[in-house]
């Protein structure tokens, strides 16, 4: 029997809450502007991996419930990754291509304090939520970018390679250079290596990886997940 669901916390105190809440034990670096990056491991499927970013001072973690997902999991294995976890931990649930009822029953089955539509809705179905809301959009066009960073009122967009997700390929900056992306979150092939150079470039809210930590799908590297959150948040 699933256990019971947590209580979840007001909205935006869910965007404020940072690692240093939950117990990491890394002190957190900054960027040029003195804005703290906010960093998301997706594609997490075991307990120590979730355990082992939070301790990078990662400020959440996402789990995935795509069903063509490599990263899949089910959520009696996703519910013992969330109750190894300190109160505050922040989850998100990766949900696409799916009814909202379905979300919220695994979201209480859980104890998900966040969700991430990534299967090409549209703006209107991550509005009236209680809690975060994240909405996947693919990097196709410079247009297609602003229009749903327009959209956002109660959301924060993720941009994503056009691939989609999971596949590892590299947005393309040139797309998103000038734009405001101070409450956007970008994905899309970031690794250690190349992460810093995206965030001194296009000064994101926030980054998210899950390949780029990663030696099998699903599988983190605790040490290349350190290097990520260190890099993300590169030293003046």
């Amino acid at each position: 029997m699933p256990g019971a669901a947590r209580p979840p916390p007001r909205l935006f105190a869910l965007w404020d809450t940072r690692a240093s809440d939950v117990g990491a034990r890394r002190a957190p670096r900054y960027n040029a502007g003195l804005v703290r990056t906010w960093v998301k491991i997706c594609g997490i499927t075991r307990v120590e991996d979730a355990v082992a970013a939070f301790d990078a001072g990662a400020d959440a973690i996402g789990i995935n419930f795509c069903s063509w997902s490599r990263r899949c999991c089910q959520p009696e294995q996703a519910r013992a990754i969330v109750d190894a976890l300190p109160e505050r931990a922040r989850v998100y649930g990766v949900f696409g291509r799916t009814t909202r009822e379905h979300i919220e029953r695994v979201v209480r089955e859980v104890g998900l304090t966040g969700v991430q539509l990534h299967g090409e809705e549209p703006a209107e179905d991550a509005r009236g939520w209680t809690l975060p809301v994240l909405r996947a959009v693919g990097a196709a066009s410079r247009s297609a970018i602003s229009d749903a960073l327009t959209e956002a009122h109660d959301h924060r967009v993720l941009v994503d390679n056009a691939a989609g997700g999971g596949s590892g390929k590299l947005i393309d900056p040139s797309i998103l250079e000038g734009l405001d992306l101070s409450q956007a979150i970008l994905a899309g092939g970031l690794t250690p290596a190349n992460v810093a150079a995206i965030v001194a470039r296009l000064s994101p809210f926030g980054v998210d990886t899950a390949g780029g930590v990663e030696t099998a799908p699903g599988v983190k590297d605790a040490r290349l997940i350190a290097a990520f959150v260190d890099n993300a948040r590169p030293r003046r």
